[in-house]
């Protein structure tokens, strides 16, 4: 299920680029929820807040099973994030994730220094499950969380969502790779509240290191795929992702969708955010 969870991070992560006349609406709190569904099946919540400011940034996510899929997979995460920005770039400075896989305690601290990630304390200190990820080769990452910044800020000034980035988030180095595929219109659905114009990111993931020893080594070395779709639902507030599709090797196809979301411009942004979801 850490797969899980970091696919859900890679369909954050599927846009990027920059402009300027828009950078001051990039400025604010945004809360948000989701739920996931596998099979047709509730199997993923996830809520997130994300704090933009022209220099800085910070953010949690929390992500847990749900329903049935409890019983086999149990992942139960709560994952921080600081840093600043450094002209269109993401400069992370802490990260911090906690939680339990598969019933097991699991908890890392990370800080950076001039881009290099070191990992100040771990629990369990050392994953017997995988193959080291060698430092030389996480220089130059950032987290996942500081990859959505990154996400955010960007799709707030540009509109679209090409290029690239490497994120590590002290067990797996992983490349993404997203694309912009234009404005698609989302049918309604009983599982949100949004319908309507959004922009359409594919993306592609590829783990580089932090293998699983008992795996297939070219299954994990394989491409992962999805898509996200982002709309800007607060007035004067970034885009957010309203729908997140990809394949996870546990629970097959999942789709995320946004089921509450509120930010920092006011009440009458959010009413009227309210008023666009539906």
């Amino acid at each position: 299920m850490n797969r899980a969870h970091a696919a859900v991070m890679a369909g954050f992560v599927a846009t990027l680029a920059a402009s300027s006349a828009r950078a001051s609406s990039a400025t604010g709190t945004l809360a948000m929820q989701f739920d996931g569904y596998a099979h047709g099946l509730t199997a993923l919540k996830l809520a997130g807040t994300l704090t933009l400011a022209p220099q800085s940034y910070s953010g949690r996510l929390t992500v847990r099973t749900a329903g049935m899929i409890n019983w086999f997979a149990h992942l139960d995460s709560d994952s921080t994030t600081s840093g600043h920005f450094a002209g269109d770039a993401v400069v992370p400075e802490h990260y911090d994730s906690t939680g339990t896989t598969r019933h097991e305690p699991r908890a890392m601290h990370m800080v950076y220094e001039n881009g290099v990630p070191h990992i100040t304390s771990q629990e369990p200190a050392v994953d017997s499950e995988r193959t080291p990820v060698p430092a030389a080769e996480t220089a130059g990452s950032i987290d996942t969380l500081a990859a959505v910044a990154l996400l955010v800020r960007q799709v707030a000034l540009s509109g679209k969502c090409d290029g690239n980035v490497r994120m590590f988030d002290g067990r797996r180095l992983t490349a993404l790779t997203a694309r912009t595929v234009g404005e698609e219109k989302l049918a309604p659905s009983p599982k949100t509240h949004f319908n309507g114009e959004a922009l359409r990111c594919d993306f592609e993931g590829t783990r580089l290191a932090g293998f699983i020893k008992a795996d297939s080594l070219a299954q994990q070395q394989a491409p992962r795929h999805g898509s996200a779709w982002l709309a800007t639902l607060i007035p004067g507030a970034p885009p957010v992702p309203v729908r997140v599709a990809f394949d996870n090797k546990v629970l097959g196809h999942v789709t995320l969708y946004l089921t509450s979301v509120s930010g920092s411009p006011g009440p009458m942004a959010q009413n009227a955010a309210r008023s666009n979801i539906q």
